[in-house]
């Protein structure tokens, strides 16, 4: 028989003007008492006793059960007299309790697969009991829960914390599988005595086996005014049930060295982590959306020898710690401690390895998904580097380029993000905001949309060009068409090769010979080779990537002379000019230099010679072409 104890004696009397003269328990949230919640919750996963323990108001509890017939459960509702704390409480109907049995907190509110919690805590046959953890956005003046990489607990640290201490954001949540005979050594106690603070430390110090459970999943206390509101608001826009294991998850994968944190050339110690200015609001903007996220990182530090996982804890540490005094938290940290190759002076033989987990292979992703439940179609990857971009293509997931860290100018892989924002924080918010805004936009600028090859998005440089074309991708894709996004700047010329102006810097006939042969194939499905060109070596590559494209496929044609080429512009009545606040374009065509490594002095001639050279060819505006101003999309 499955059994579950409720501890429900608290008086409320935070909540006491919203109470009334009812016990914690049945406070309304959503037109039903939290302890009915609860109740449910358990009949769902087949619970058949209920022991609830009573103090205040004991009756009112009493009959409210009763008037629902138990909802059909054998439930049982025991005074537990004098205030013992949560565990003295447990102890005092020690002969109550079955061999194991499900300890649930009156005051939470919460959507649990309580079969996937048991499945874990049986897994270990030798935990005396298993604890649901999660992080939170206040780690700093909350119980911190540690634990080993196979979730075995390590230590417990309770509020207050040591000062200056970096600790896991891992926080007790107040629901618990426990084993009736672990608990009892203590069960002819007489002093009050507190779960999360005195039993189970004490468990620990007798080498008894805890294991940490860390979880999505919805919990919360509503144990004050401001939690109550939050708990109901949160039920009522529908994210309680959302966070199920058993729904679907939309999640934002981050990648940490140069993306969260400032690119230290292999970090290995706890005092070189550093945030990037904007990160943690970011993270935080995350925590408060609907995307869950995952931090993803090579560090071959470990293999090496540079690094043990212990200082790797420590860093990981500072990195939770550091977030969660910004009132961010990452829910969940996955790494890879291999390196492919020998010879490095320390390094450790078993880490040398060709792994799966390794980007740009897709093993930590899949960790991911299979751990939480997660949608890749509606999801992301944030990197700054090359490897990030060929991973989050591999797994299926829309990539965000972030021009911190290396920018993507590593080139290690040829690979073209979907979208380049500045930082963390300007992805996130274009996930949130931007995109979503974006995405409207375009549909209802392609709401006649009939089908046809072709689509051309022209614009001066750095106006928004591949952002437009890519959202139109997605938007096609999302409406059942496959779409493909080719950007002219694949045919520049090398730069000793260029003439004058600027259809001087790229090979318009082996472009035009490239499109043709896609336009006049007959063929149902074919590879295609497409050029590159190295941004910080201005060489033209010619073979750095395939395309398989189908006929029916729709193709978007992107860049700056897309429109003035005179048979791209024929291909199809959905023509594009794309532009942006002059302002806004400058500063970005002028960084964009500067992360190439020009000077100031350098980056600022490009831009006004651009000026000369192309605007006044490229803003040319012909019949049937749709001016879209990106502006307020920044």
């Amino acid at each position: 028989m499955k059994q579950a104890i409720i501890l429900a004696g608290g008086k409320g009397t935070r909540l006491r003007e919203r109470l009334g003269d009812l016990p914690k328990p049945l406070i309304d949230i959503g037109g039903r008492p939290l302890l009915e919640h609860q109740i449910l919750l358990l009949k769902k996963y087949d619970f058949q006793e209920v022991l609830i323990l009573v103090n205040y108001a004991s009756e009112r509890i009493i009959e409210f059960c009763n008037s629902k017939n138990n909802w059909g459960l054998k439930i049982t509702c025991i005074d537990d007299g004098q205030p013992m704390g949560t565990a003295g409480a447990t102890l005092k109907i020690f002969n109550f309790l079955a061999y194991e049995f499900l300890v649930m907190y009156g005051d939470t509110m919460l959507e649990v697969d309580l079969d996937k919690f048991y499945e874990y805590h049986s897994s270990k046959q030798e935990a005396v009991a298993t604890l649901f953890l999660h992080p939170n956005d206040h780690p700093q003046d909350s119980d911190i829960v540690e634990m080993d990489d196979l979730g075995k607990i390590l230590h417990f640290h309770n509020y207050p914390h040591e000062s200056g201490k970096y600790l896991p954001n891992l926080v007790n949540a107040a629901l618990y599988w426990i084993k009736k005979d672990g608990m009892a050594k203590w069960r002819d106690n007489q002093k009050p005595i507190d779960f999360a603070k005195d039993l189970f430390p004490l468990m620990l110090s007798n080498n008894y086996y805890l294991r940490g459970y860390n979880s999505i999943e919805y919990i919360k206390d509503t144990g004050t005014p401001n939690r109550l509101d939050k708990v109901c608001e949160d039920l009522e826009s529908g994210k309680i049930t959302k966070s199920s294991l058993n729904v679907k998850h939309n999640a934002v994968f981050i990648d940490r060295d140069g993306t969260l944190n400032k690119e230290v050339n292999h970090l290995n110690h706890v005092d070189q982590f550093e945030l990037i200015p904007g990160a943690a609001l970011g993270i935080k903007n995350l925590n408060n959306s609907e995307y869950i996220n995952c931090i993803i990182t090579n560090q071959p530090v470990i293999a090496r020898g540079e690094c043990s996982v212990f200082d790797l804890k420590k860093i990981h540490n500072k990195m939770e710690t550091t977030l969660g005094k910004n009132g961010a938290y990452i829910n969940r940290i996955y790494y890879c401690p291999h390196h492919p190759d020998l010879g490095f002076k320390g390094e450790l033989k078993h880490y040398k390895i060709n792994c799966s987990c390794r980007k740009p292979l897709i093993g930590m992703i899949d960790n991911a998904v299979n751990d939480l439940n997660i949608d890749l179609t509606k999801s992301w990857f944030i990197g700054d580097s090359s490897t990030d971009m060929l991973t989050a293509r591999r797994a299926g997931l829309k990539s965000i380029l972030v021009e911190t860290g290396y920018a993507g100018l590593d080139q290690k892989y040829w690979v073209t993000p979907d979208f380049i924002v500045p930082n963390l924080e300007r992805a996130v918010n274009f996930i949130l905001q931007v995109y979503p805004k974006l995405l409207n936009y375009c549909s209802r600028l392609l709401s006649g949309y009939t089908g046809g090859d072709f689509i051309v998005v022209g614009g001066l440089s750095r106006s928004g060009k591949s952002t437009f074309a890519n959202v139109l991708k997605y938007l096609l894709q999302g409406k059942g068409k496959k779409a493909h996004v080719i950007s002219i700047d694949r045919w520049l010329k090398s730069d000793n090769d260029r003439t004058e102006g600027v259809l001087g810097r790229y090979d318009i006939d082996t472009f035009l010979s490239f499109i043709k042969n896609i336009k006049n194939t007959g063929i149902v499905s074919s590879i295609y080779h497409l050029p590159g060109y190295h941004k910080l070596r201005k060489e033209k590559k010619e073979f750095v990537e395939t395309m398989e494209y189908s006929k029916n496929d729709v193709m978007i044609i992107e860049g700056n002379i897309a429109l003035q080429i005179e048979y791209i512009a024929s291909l199809s009545r959905q023509k594009f000019l794309i532009t942006l606040n002059e302002e806004s374009r400058k500063e970005r065509v002028i960084k964009e230099y500067l992360i190439r490594g020009l000077t100031s002095e350098l980056a600022n001639n490009i831009y006004v010679n651009r000026q000369t050279d192309e605007s006044p060819f490229i803003l040319k505006n012909d019949d049937g072409v749709i001016s879209v101003n990106m502006t307020e999309f920044y």
